[in-house]
């Protein structure tokens, strides 16, 4: 191995080591730390890191982790419940972006040819999934409706890259209309057979492959089946003309649906990790604060303007699709920054003298430094929508805000035992939605950005509305044992695949609860007894493995062994 690059590696972890501790001793994403970085590190700063091939390369398998471990979050049932928001929101938002970023460029830069103010309007329309995505990941957003939406706009831009690629030398080669526009049927259609041809081999093949992985109980060669999926598939995507993100993410959705997908993503996790830090360093490499400064007028203008625009356009059109205000502002503010195709783009857009080289600079400056801002946007974005909801009223019903949402968790009642299972929830990164009867309990709930609206459960037009037929589970934690009672057997009624979790008083209520159809009954008196007698056994000294073991046999056969002459609440 080239010496360079084994000492760019070797600076970059260093980098690493320092900058994700001091992010969070300051409380401020990691992301902005390894921008500032980059500047100062590359090579318009100290030049400690070159600006090469390899390292460009490291950083865009960055990209293609983050796609995989999106994908992984996106089952293809719950791709299908968005794909409204994918070619609807995601299409309307590149070409009305697209199309108003270039009449701008048409005003502000007279010198600038129609079509290459067409080409970087477009290119100006596209957002960074790598930053945004993980922003919303370390907050924990990706759940949330605004994370689930942004999901789908991103996913079309994705997809937009490629027509958009084809379309450029077209462009540049002065084709007639009629040329231009077979060139892009030809290519367009070139590109749907291919995704479907990888999308339909990825579906037949994964599967077998991580069950044959899987039977050799080794966790190298495991790592490596998970590496080769995603690579593989990013590169048979890239072959036939398309991102090599999509294919990760192609990859991704596919495994979704498979028991592996909770292992591949743990070993996939500290790699996913390194690269993209990697990726932010390189797009922080191409901010030179000199120029910048040269230029900053124009530079502060063009950014401003690009932020205001696409935030304007983007809560526009989520207001039309029936958004709440709230999710609107908060999601065009956090869409409005450029994204890193831009950069490919505009690279291949000077190729074919569609821009001029200093037009090139600046725009890609402005880009850059809209993408460096993005983790204050999303703060931004976060204030206004918070500030927006404690305006809107505590008694706010379910409905549009939930209607993207699938193979989720509903959890009927917030109280305390509820305020755990929505914790954990987010924490793992799985989907829900709460329904609590209490008004004010919902608006403080609400405060804390907590996905949890007012309604009575026992109401078959609030369970529909929480998306009942579309969710995995329901946590039933309200207090009342007659409403569960009632309750149980008519949610299985009507929605028979449903798993019903419940609490119950005791063990005499919980088998009445399973007969009603309850997937699982957790009797509360038996269970916090069990507890209880488990700490003092280890409070005594007994081993913590013999104590859970102790108690996992008392769980048996339905607390058979705590069964009592006399119960009472």
């Amino acid at each position: 191995m080239h010496h360079g690059i084994i000492l760019d590696l070797l600076i970059f972890l260093a980098i690493a080591v320092v900058v994700s501790p001091v992010c969070h001793r300051l409380r401020i994403s990691p992301v902005l730390g390894y921008l500032l970085a980059g500047s100062v590190a590359g090579p318009v700063g100290l030049g400690l890191i070159a600006d090469n091939d390899g390292t460009r390369s490291l950083a865009e398998l960055g990209i293609i982790f983050l796609l995989f471990m999106i994908g992984l979050e996106l089952s293809w049932d719950r791709l299908r419940v968005i794909r409204r928001f994918i070619f609807g929101l995601g299409s309307a938002q590149v070409l009305a972006s697209g199309l108003a970023a270039a009449a701008v460029l048409g005003v502000l830069v007279p010198a600038l040819p129609f079509k290459g103010a067409v080409v970087v309007g477009l290119a100006l329309a596209f957002s960074s999934t790598a930053f945004i995505l993980q922003i919303l990941s370390e907050r924990g957003g990706l759940t949330s409706q605004t994370g689930r939406v942004a999901v789908a706009v991103l996913i079309l831009q994705d997809l937009a890259v490629v027509p958009l690629l084809v379309m450029i030398p077209l462009l540049g080669s002065n084709a007639d209309s009629g040329e231009m526009v077979l060139g892009m049927a030809a290519a367009l259609s070139k590109a749907a057979l291919a995704m479907a041809v990888i999308f339909v081999l990825a579906r037949l093949a994964l599967r077998p492959l991580f069950q044959v992985v899987a039977a050799t109980r080794s966790p190298e060669v495991f790592v490596a089946a998970a590496l080769f999926a995603v690579i593989g598939t990013s590169f048979a995507t890239e072959s036939v003309g398309l991102s090599h993100s999509l294919g990760a993410f192609l990859a991704g959705v596919m495994l979704a649906s498979t028991e592996f997908r909770h292992q591949v993503e743990a070993d996939i996790l500290p790699i996913r990790g390194l690269l993209m830090g990697l990726f932010f360093l390189t797009v922080g490499m191409t901010i030179a604060p000199a120029a910048l400064l040269n230029d900053l007028p124009r530079t502060a203008i063009g950014v401003g303007l690009l932020l205001v625009l696409k935030a304007s356009i983007l809560a526009m059109l989520a207001l039309a699709f029936r958004f709440s205000l709230s999710t609107a502002l908060h999601l065009g503010v956090l869409l409005a920054q450029g994204g890193e195709f831009a950069f490919i783009v505009l690279a291949r857009a000077q190729q074919n003298a569609l821009l001029d080289v200093g037009s090139a600079e600046l725009i890609t400056g402005i880009v850059a430094i809209s993408m460096a801002l993005t983790p204050v946007l999303a703060l931004i974005g976060e204030w206004i929508a918070r500030h927006q909801r404690l305006h809107s009223g505590p008694l706010i019903q379910p409905g549009d805000e939930t209607k993207d949402l699938a193979n989720h968790v509903i959890i009927a009642g917030c109280g305390r035992a509820g305020q755990i299972v929505l914790s954990i929830l987010r924490e793992q990164g799985i989907p829900y939605v709460g329904i609590e009867r209490e008004p004010l309990l919902v608006e403080t709930l609400r405060k804390r950005d907590e996905p949890v609206f007012f309604g009575d459960i026992r109401k078959l037009e609030v369970l529909k509305a929480v998306g009942g037929d579309r969710a995995r589970a329901v946590v039933l934690t309200i207090d009342s044992g007659s409403s569960r009672e009632k309750l149980v057997p008519r949610l299985h009624a009507l929605f028979p695949d449903l798993r019903i979790l419940v609490r119950a008083r005791d063990r005499r209520q919980a088998k009445g609860l399973e007969i009603s159809g309850a997937a699982v009954v957790v009797p509360e008196i038996l269970e916090g007894s069990l507890q209880l007698s488990g700490h003092v056994l280890r409070q005594l000294g007994k081993p913590p493995e013999e104590v859970q073991a102790l108690l996992e046999e008392y769980r048996k056969d339905d607390y058979a062994k705590l069964a009592l002459t006399h119960e009472k609440d």
